[in-house]
């Protein structure tokens, strides 16, 4: 093959593997080699075609040996980090991405990814300046515009957050998951109704989700109502995660006789909280690398009767997947208590606080259904004996209200109504978690702005799981934003002997923490307004007897509540799942 039909059989290969025919651009890529074995650009574009298909060892060994034979190729040591980062070689990874901006500066899809491994190492400061670079060298490039919509967002500056989601949206209106970033941020803002949140998560299932229905076929599952279930859980958290603690204790405690417990991990990175979820469920499937369209085909393939969305519209998640109906019936639970937006999954989990009878569930894309009682099923932290904590009242110090949320709840009107109960209780200081300067000087200058010195506030970053749990001996009274509240970390606050106070919001996720305060018997800790929110925080750290009796009792409270009563809450799901199959069996 001569050099120019060469160029002209690439150029074609290229066009298919833009298309997604990647079967096609591979088969070409591979002819071009037989005649010229050191054609770099095809070994390449066989790496990345490698790396998008799963298949990481082999895409590592095609991009190195593009990278020998071209030292000074830019792109392919961008794309060599992308599989070293796939691959969790972080430090790799980052040292790649480096290389090819030193070799091209100007080099936009290198500055994004060096920024996205950056953030993950926690160098905020850095990455956002990578971002902003790629944005000042490409203006329609989108995926820099989301990814600095994640970092303005994790430290509360929402405004801005969601008008790069917009952005991003408009450059790449077919990418489904830069449009999730923005759905799950609007439940931070407290400046979207239930009916704004229902109108832009319609919005997303009207672009991504309904062509998809024309993949739907029919289901021959076996339509006997009361045979034994095949349930399969999706979700990229089985690993130290809040969903995998209020997963555990559900694994666990599902009857065998009545279900079969597939589970679908969509993460390359495991750790020791995988393991054990692994050795609780009968079949385990890691589908991290796998198109939305093979992984719907698995599921099929593995004839699940009920497959449950675990992420909703949080990152990595399979929408997509849920999209193109692999199982007969779908619920979506515990991500956030909202809507998908979709109409391809039948059902929502809720419970009475979350949705308080009365209230328009119209909003929701699903048919709502009530569990028995808690939404919740919260699983102790699993910690060695000589690190159970205490949950007396801690002794001396200045009064100290905490926040253990992450900075994204820590929206502008929270931190407002933080400051109010810091002027009413001149001593008193706040406890917050910030991962970042940068976090922390938005804090501060909010504090500046209304007169207090800066030591009225502390913070502290992220830390093993252990010292996170530590941290809350030095907290008197837990502190719930607004208007997406606490779960896991209301509980831990809760286990540890901290009371929490809430404000019960208009939306279900506003209502996360009366929902958890009222099963766990604590209902005088929920307040509906912003002044008995304010009355409440500032009476209960000043009444130190009625304090120290509450955290005495709190463990125990949440113990012997719905909460962390596993094999009800799983009786109640089953029999929520049983009803739902029922239906289903008697459609068909």
């Amino acid at each position: 093959m001569h050099s120019a039909s060469i160029d002209q059989a690439f150029t074609v290969a290229l066009q298919h593997h833009q298309a997604g025919q990647l079967a096609e651009a591979e088969r070409r890529y591979r002819q071009i080699l037989e005649q010229q074995p050191e054609h770099s650009d095809s070994l390449h574009l066989l790496g990345v075609i490698a790396m998008q298909t799963g298949n990481l060892e082999p895409a590592l060994e095609l991009i190195q040996q593009a990278v020998e034979l071209r030292p000074d190729g830019s792109v392919y040591r961008s794309n060599l980090g992308q599989v070293l980062e796939h691959m969790g070689r972080v430090e790799d990874a980052t040292r790649a991405y480096e290389a090819a901006i030193e070799l091209d500066p100007d080099n936009p899809e290198a500055r994004n990814n060096l920024g996205h491994v950056q953030e993950k190492q926690g160098q905020l400061l850095e990455a956002e300046g990578n971002y902003c670079k790629a944005i000042e060298l490409s203006p329609e490039y989108a995926e820099p515009y989301t990814n600095l919509g994640n970092l303005l967002k994790d430290r509360g500056e929402l405004e801005p957050a969601i008008a790069c989601y917009r952005r991003a949206i408009e450059l790449r209106p077919d990418l489904s998951l830069l449009h999730s970033n923005l759905l799950m941020t609007l439940h931070y803002h407290p400046g979207y109704s239930p009916a704004d949140l229902a109108r832009e998560h319609r919005l997303w299932a009207d672009r991504h989700a309904a062509p998809l229905q024309s993949e739907h076929r029919p289901h021959d599952n076996d339509p006997t109502p009361e045979r034994k279930l095949r349930v399969g859980y999706v979700s990229p958290d089985f690993r130290e995660h809040p969903v995998a603690r209020f997963m555990l204790p559900l694994f666990d405690e599902h009857d065998r006789r009545q279900v079969e417990v597939f589970a679908y991990y969509d993460l390359t990175r495991t750790d020791s909280v995988t393991e054990l979820l692994r050795a609780h469920v009968d079949q385990w499937r890691d589908v991290a690398m796998l198109q939305d369209t093979q992984l719907a085909d698995v599921i099929r393939d593995d004839r699940i009767d009920i497959l449950v969305d675990l992420a909703a519209h949080s990152g990595r998640n399979r929408a997509l997947v849920f999209a193109r109906k692999p199982a007969p019936v779908q619920v979506t639970y515990l991500a956030y208590c909202s809507t998908t937006g979709m109409d391809a999954i039948d059902y929502r989990l809720t419970d009475r606080f979350l949705d308080p009878p009365g209230e328009d569930l119209n909003q929701y894309a699903e048919t709502t259904v009530y569990l028995q009682d808690s939404y919740w099923c919260y699983s102790a932290p699993a910690l060695p004996p000589d690190r159970l904590p205490s949950s007396e009242r801690r002794p001396g110090g200045a009064l100290t209200f905490g926040c253990l949320n992450n900075s994204a709840k820590v929206t502008t009107p929270t931190l407002a109504l933080w400051i109010k109960l810091l002027q009413r209780v001149p001593e008193a200081r706040l406890l917050l978690y910030a991962r970042g300067e940068l976090h922390r000087q938005r804090v501060r200058d909010v504090l500046r702005s209304a007169g207090m010195p800066e030591s009225r506030v502390t913070f502290v970053d992220r830390q093993p799981f252990e010292d996170y749990l530590d941290t809350y001996r030095e907290i008197d009274v837990g502190l719930d934003p607004i208007p997406f509240g606490g779960g896991t970390t209301t509980c831990d606050a809760l286990w540890m002997g901290v009371p929490v106070v809430t404000l019960a919001g208009s939306t279900a996720v506003s209502r996360g923490g009366s929902s958890l305060l009222s099963h766990v018997g604590l209902p005088q800790l929920v307040t509906q307004s912003e002044d008995q929110y304010l009355d409440l925080a500032a009476g209960l750290i000043r009444d130190a007897e009625v304090l120290t009796a509450m955290r005495q009792k709190l463990r125990h409270q949440l113990e012997s509540s719905p909460v962390m009563n596993a094999p009800a809450f799983v009786e109640g799901l089953e029999a929520a799942y049983r009803v739902m199959w029922r239906t289903w069996c008697a459609s068909q």
